[in-house]
């Protein structure tokens, strides 16, 4: 009930300053603007440029003709600012006369730099590109889907962000990918994914518990290759991404930021003429690297059967037979080898004016994986809103509703429920297609029949979301270079999921349990509300030609989470019957309840002296029920400057438009997981009687939150023509007081205890290069090079150094020590009391290189290469087709010793296992056609405003030596950790789409 109250407190803090602000009627002394927008080296006109009039906060957007209008403008001087992908920001003066039209034409100079791009700076506010301080990554729906139809968020993200290692989960429909800005935030025991923020909702990233490990064999439900819900947004409605990739630039977000901020936001709609857009995606995707596994011949079936066995000899007699009559069968190519459809509609209708904006978009994407009966959809609805009162108020609403359902499918590391160890047990002359009445048989290699387990299994998911933000923008008092606003936010994330994981009781599998049949129900509910309220202050003090821009905020936050999960087992189950109340054995297989809440206090402060110099101080307290103290409040400070040398008076080289020095410092936190800051009590049996019994864990009454600090330095470099730009980076980003289990001595009756017992650095460096080379009339080059990486080490260790994660030091695990790197891996022998060590499965550095071509004002061609160099990666694929005999290379015999590799390598040590997971991916390519507008004005008789045509690729291409089929994959999900861990991953897809877009 408390925290239901702070919440309602919160919300009704936002009623009471949005109705006591002075609403002041309209104003008879308004005006219109109106003008074209072209490029200054082409006098081509530019559609979609963005015309903003901050101190209004109105605007519009640009139409095919490079058109735009805004009515209703109070008449006086207003500062204007036109802003477009590619080009120099345009920033001026308007005046607008009563009861007239203003006329106002703006000529665009094409350039690399993005100067007057506005990016977040704090929890309300932002500032300029060129005038920050942080390294902060901004990807525009240009770049982000501009050019290909990515299926999620996360897979259009892969490549593009500077300071960034994403690894998938597998290859299977709706994604799963684990982020880490600036390497590893946590050894376990917080979040090790970033902070995700949308249109100021805080979302549920969480990857749902499905139940799959337990009826599929697996270890834990960290292997359940679950999807995380960042796929359940719409990636075509997104406006901008932005990531704040350290301490330094996330401290404003305080106890929720160790891993660091992304900020997403949706598209809005702009004051002029309606616009509708219709997009149609069609395509396809295939394998991406098909292994080809190893041939047979009967000297084989005896060294891996047994020679003489009864096995070996009827797997010899299968072999003849299926030689004989010509049925062998590739079945890496029978699972793996469905042509998925892909199918992706968005339509939306924008516009408003300057009053009124909306945009209102419906999208439907459908995707078919590569194994048959996988896949996943979305169906998305959104409407964005945006209202002007008065001049004083203006209120914004974000409105998304969507339902996906997903098919995983069954691979993973299945002991009997993974049809990707199946693949690699099943020799090519195995018969498992059904007979003429639908029953297949059973598989006498594996404990179950891949094709009857696709065929009957069912790992399905259904999430319905309903995503709800309100903002509104209070102008308490603005004269005299002074103004005072109030900035008033509540979100609200509701998602509601059910799974099903079911195993029916006539398959191979089941039929060998005592009680066949075996079926997970999952119902997860999660709420998640958030609301803050801001005051901001800005004022201009010294003269004119020394002035100094101040802006101080304050503000509040809030932030409140609930999720229950319930999972109930049902064994021994009616044939045709998935209900739980059908079986033989039924229990409660998990359940859990989750309530957190969150409260901050934030204070922040920016001098701006004429662009020059740019300083910023600021600091957050918090505290949240998750800490062991939950009244204590803790301590974020921030600091940062920014010193554009280009614009000081003594600055002579006019070559260079920009010369900036940046430094940031920043502290900010990570909160332990929900149950590892309080003991439990379990059940247990007492005399004969249920009871309670103290749980052998226990907690350190001292134990603090992981903390972080970031400090980073920079220099952006850039051009005066515009045609170059270069920014650097290097940071020190330390985490302290790292939650680890110790272990306690018998005679205290507890086992462990959780207490602050570790430290981490992580140093890095970040370098990104844009060059506009060629620039004509008919055609224009524009390409980004990105490099970064990122070490790590453990700077500090109060308990024993240990191993952890992945299966065991003779597979290969990690290596937890002062002056290591958490992601170190070693495994056996061991010689001299120590471990064998094989190296580290983060990259020694990752690079990327993008490339947009126009050629001749009506063709665009894009691509993107993503290179990830020096990793290692466990890959246990190759323990399992090895010991099956296969693996690709089992025949050949490299050493030279008679004995085939296949069999050599099952007989040495765990680092046979660690393999090479380096490689070079070609991540995207697209080229398009854009209809010239005069040909579409005279055919449509101005109906049909603009019509794109486009074919694109993404994931086409993957050079790499590791041997297993993507070594961008990991076995368990987002894992602090583990990720590098490949066993039976769902493969990689390529995919291929066709594009039609219609503005009307």
């Amino acid at each position: 009930m408390k925290n239901r109250s702070l919440i309602c407190s919160t919300l009704l803090l936002f009623v009471i300053g949005f109705f006591a602000s002075p609403v002041i009627a309209q104003s008879a002394q308004e005006g219109s603007l109106q003008g074209v927008v072209t490029d200054a080296e082409t006098g081509d006109p530019l559609p979609g440029v963005n015309i903003y009039l901050s101190d209004l906060q109105i605007g519009a957007a640009t139409d095919t003709e490079g058109n735009f209008e805004i009515d209703n403008i109070p008449a006086g001087s207003h500062p204007i600012r036109a802003s477009f992908i590619g080009y120099q920001t345009f920033e001026g003066t308007v005046t607008i006369t009563p009861s007239e039209i203003t006329t106002l034409d703006i000529q665009l100079k094409p350039s690399s730099l993005q100067l007057g791009e506005l990016v977040v700076s704090g929890v309300a506010t932002s500032v300029k590109r060129g005038n920050l301080a942080n390294a902060v990554a901004k990807i525009d729906a240009e770049e982000l889907t501009g050019s290909i139809s990515p299926p999620t968020v996360a897979s259009a993200l892969q490549g593009k962000i500077v300071g960034t290692n994403m690894v998938s989960a597998g290859g299977a429909p709706g994604g799963g990918v684990d982020i880490k800005l600036r390497g590893i935030s946590t050894l376990g025991a917080g979040s090790s994914q970033p902070l995700i923020i949308v249109d100021g909702v805080y979302l549920n990233n969480t990857e749902l518990q499905t139940g799959l490990s337990a009826v599929s064999g697996q270890a834990s439900a960290a292997q359940d290759d679950g999807a995380n819900r960042l796929a359940d947004l719409n990636p075509d409605a997104i406006a901008s991404i932005e990531i704040l990739k350290g301490p330094s630039a996330a401290a404003i977000y305080g106890a929720r930021a160790n891993a660091g901020v992304v900020i997403i936001k949706t598209k809005r709609g702009s004051a002029g003429e309606t616009q509708v857009s219709f997009n149609q995606d069609v395509g396809y995707s295939t394998m991406l690297n098909k292994l080809n596994y190893a041939s047979w011949s009967e000297e084989k079936i005896e060294r891996v059967f047994g020679e003489g066995t009864a096995l070996a000899q009827t797997a010899k007699e299968a072999y003849r037979n299926a030689v004989a009559n010509g049925n062998l069968h590739d079945y890496e190519d029978v699972i793996y080898g469905n042509e998925g459809r892909i199918l992706n509609t968005q339509l939306s209708v924008s516009g408003g004016n300057s009053r009124t904006q909306f945009f209102v978009s419906g999208s439907f994407m459908d995707e078919e994986g590569i194994i048959r009966k996988t896949g996943f959809s979305r169906r998305s609805i959104r409407a964005n809103i945006d209202h002007r009162l008065s001049d004083y108020v203006r209120i914004s609403s974000s409105s998304n509703y969507i339902n996906t359902e997903s098919q995983r499918g069954w691979t993973g590391n299945g002991s009997a429920g993974s049809v990707a160890q199946a693949v690699k047990y099943t020799p090519n002359f195995a018969q498992l297609f059904p007979d003429g009445n639908g029953n297949y048989p059973d598989n006498p290699y594996f404990q179950l029949n891949p094709l009857e387990l696709i065929e009957y299994g069912l790992n399905d998911q259904d999430v319905n979301r309903f995503l709800q933000s309100l903002t509104a923008d209070v102008t308490l008092y603005n004269q005299n270079q002074h103004s005072l606003r109030l900035d008033l936010t509540a979100g609200l994330d509701f998602m509601n999921s059910t799974t099903m994981v079911y195993q029916p009781p006539f398959i191979q599998y089941q039929q060998s349990l005592p009680n066949p049949g075996d079926v997970i129900h999952s119902t997860t509910k999660a709420l998640n509300l958030n609301a803050q309220a801001f005051l901001i202050y800005n004022t201009t003090v010294g003269s004119d030609d020394n002035s100094y821009d101040l802006t101080s905020q304050i503000g509040y936050a809030h932030f409140y989470k609930d999720q229950q999960l319930q999972q109930v087992r049902g064994r021994g189950l009616i044939p045709g019957q998935t209900n739980v109340e059908n079986a033989s054995l039924q229990e409660i297989y998990n359940q859990f309840f989750q309530s957190v809440t969150d409260v901050g206090y934030i204070a922040q402060q920016k001098v701006n002296w004429e662009d020059k110099v740019i300083a910023t101080v600021g600091a957050r307290l918090d505290r949240s029920t998750l800490n062991a103290d939950q009244e204590h409040f803790y301590f974020f400070p921030k600091a940062s400057l920014a010193l554009n040398l280009a614009n000081f008076d003594f600055w002579g080289v006019e070559q260079l438009q920009q010369f900036k020095l940046r430094v940031a410092y920043g502290e900010t936190g990570g909160l332990p997981s929900f149950g590892a800051t309080f003991e439990a009590l379990n059940s247990g049996v007492i005399s004969g009687n249920l009871g309670l019994v103290r749980s052998s864990r226990t907690v350190d009454p001292n134990l603090r939150p992981e903390t972080a600090s970031g400090l980073e330095f920079g220099t952006d470099i850039g051009l005066s023509s515009g045609r170059a730009s270069i920014s650097a980076t290097y940071y020190i980003k330390s985490v302290y007081d790292l939650i680890l289990d110790q272990q306690l001595p018998s005679s205290s009756g507890l086992q462990v205890m959780a207490t602050n017992a570790a430290d981490l650095q992580n140093r890095g460096i970040e370098l990104s290069l844009n060059v506009i080379p060629i620039q004509t009339d008919n055609f224009v080059w524009n390409a980004t090079l990105n490099w970064w990486k990122n070490d790590a080490e453990i700077t500090n260790l109060k308990v024993p150094p240990f191993t952890t994660g992945g299966f065991g030091a003779a597979l290969g695990t990690f290596y937890i020590a002062e002056g290591y790197s958490p992601t170190t891996i070693v495994g056996t022998p061991v010689e001299n009391g120590r471990f064998t060590f094989y190296g580290n499965t983060q990259p020694d550095f990752q690079s990327s290189f993008f490339s947009n071509i126009h050629l001749f004002g009506n063709w665009e061609f894009n691509f993107l290469w993503s290179l990830s160099y020096g990793q290692k990666a466990i890959n246990l694929s190759l323990l399992f087709s090895d010991g099956a005999g296969t693996t690709p290379d089992w025949n050949g015999d490299y050493d030279g010793d008679g004995v085939p590799n296949g069999m050599d390598r099952q007989e040495e040590g765990a680092g046979l296992y660690v393999d090479d997971a380096t490689y070079l991916k070609l991540r995207e390519t697209s080229l398009y056609y854009t209809v010239p507008s005069q040909f579409l004005s005279d055919l449509s008789n101005d109906a049909v405003k603009g019509v794109r045509l486009g074919v694109s690729g993404s994931n086409l291409l993957l050079f790499s030596g590791y041997s297993g089929y993507d070594p961008e994959v990991s076995e368990f999900g987002n894992s602090a950790l583990q990720t590098g861990i490949g066993v039976a991953p769902y493969p990689s897809a390529r995919q291929v789409m066709f594009h039609v877009e219609f503005d009307f």
